[in-house]
């Protein structure tokens, strides 16, 4: 019993339709047809992993409206921070969800995010329970599916300032079943989230961890150094070491300020096109045999498919394209949520 990984899962991958346009370029439509791709890319690679999509009941998504869709509501398309975290629980799994912030405040429209992951949880078939009194988004924290999670200190404290670092691992070990809690003290500055894990750290199976690592030139790069050495003396559940994969972490982008007119301006949303971009390879996601990997057209982009190929012999690993994804913040971890098989996602295989 303990917090599932999304290898764990065997139900399809969620994927919320993006549509708000004082967040999306061109009212999401470049981000639309990047996930479009995304689906056709997994089901092309896979043979029994498919993309659900999520969409607003207010939303009109023509591109999709022929593939199976699930009807929710929310107020951006981020599933991974707004969804619920999987624990099995007495052989059934249970959504855990916590309360969302709109990390720290980059919209003040949360009411649809809030209630996202009971919502689903209902949809699904699934038990829920509510830790209201807890800022934690998915993205936030990363689990070997072994009792072992890594948590991001720096957003995660910044989110709860009335609670110590204590508190919130014993609460997370109590919860969310786990054994042990390791963090990450250190965020990307390009990272608007405040520090999540899946840009900088993840686990892909029980006894390997996947992290990113800049070029020495890098003014990040000690900061980065420091982290892979904490992580060489991670231990999993069973005492050992962690194999350790380390991507490329390339250079914060400059945003094209003429991609981002169409965006709208909306007082108390974080604007778009003013801040670096952070794309990062570790932003991926492990499927039970395959893995999505963000290309972001970088020269970069090469030597994290063939690191990841190398480290992962027997697993599919499919490139696919995020440079869409990151102009409005996140890639293709947090644009997606792993789900439980139940009878309802059955239904619309």
């Amino acid at each position: 019993m303990s917090l599932l990984a999304d290898w764990q899962l065997s139900g399809p991958l969620l994927a919320l339709w993006p549509f708000r346009d004082d967040v999306w370029r061109d009212n999401g439509r470049p981000a639309q047809q990047q996930l479009v791709a995304l689906a056709a890319r997994l089901q092309d690679n896979t043979s029994d992993q498919q993309l659900l999509f999520g969409v607003h009941p207010n939303i009109s998504c023509e591109p999709v409206s022929q593939q199976p869709l699930l009807q929710i509501r929310y107020n951006d398309a981020w599933p991974r921070d707004i969804g619920p975290l999987w624990v099995r629980e007495n052989n059934r799994v249970v959504g855990h969800g916590f309360k969302f912030s709109a990390w720290h405040g980059l919209y003040p429209d949360t009411q649809d995010d809030q209630a996202f992951a009971a919502q689903l949880c209902q949809q699904l078939g699934v038990a829920f329970r509510a830790h209201p009194n807890l800022v934690l988004e998915g993205g936030a924290i990363s689990t070997d599916g072994a009792g072992v999670a890594v948590v991001h200190g720096v957003s995660v404290m910044r989110n709860n300032p009335q609670w110590t670092r204590s508190d919130i691992e014993t609460y997370l070990i109590q919860h969310l079943k786990l054994s042990h809690v390791y963090w990450l003290d250190f965020a990307h500055p390009a990272d608007e989230t405040g520090g999540h894990t899946d840009n900088q750290v993840q686990f892909l199976a029980e006894d390997i961890v996947a992290c990113a690592m800049p070029s020495s030139s890098s003014a990040l790069f000690e900061h980065y150094q420091r982290q892979l050495n904490a992580i060489k003396s991670w231990r999993n559940a069973n005492g050992q070491p962690y194999n350790i994969v380390v991507l490329p972490q390339p250079e914060a982008l400059t945003p094209i300020a003429s991609e981002y007119q169409s965006v709208r301006a909306v007082p108390g949303v974080f604007p778009r096109g003013q801040r670096a971009l952070l794309a990062s390879y570790v932003n991926l996601v492990r499927g039970a045999n395959y893995v999505l990997l963000p290309q972001f057209e970088l020269a970069e982009d090469a030597e994290a498919l063939a690191t990841l190929r190398a480290a992962l012999p027997s697993v599919t690993v499919i490139p696919v394209l995020a440079n869409e994804f990151i102009k409005a913040g996140g890639a293709i971890h947090c644009m997606t949520l792993s789900l439980p098989a139940t009878d309802y996602c059955g239904a619309i295989a």
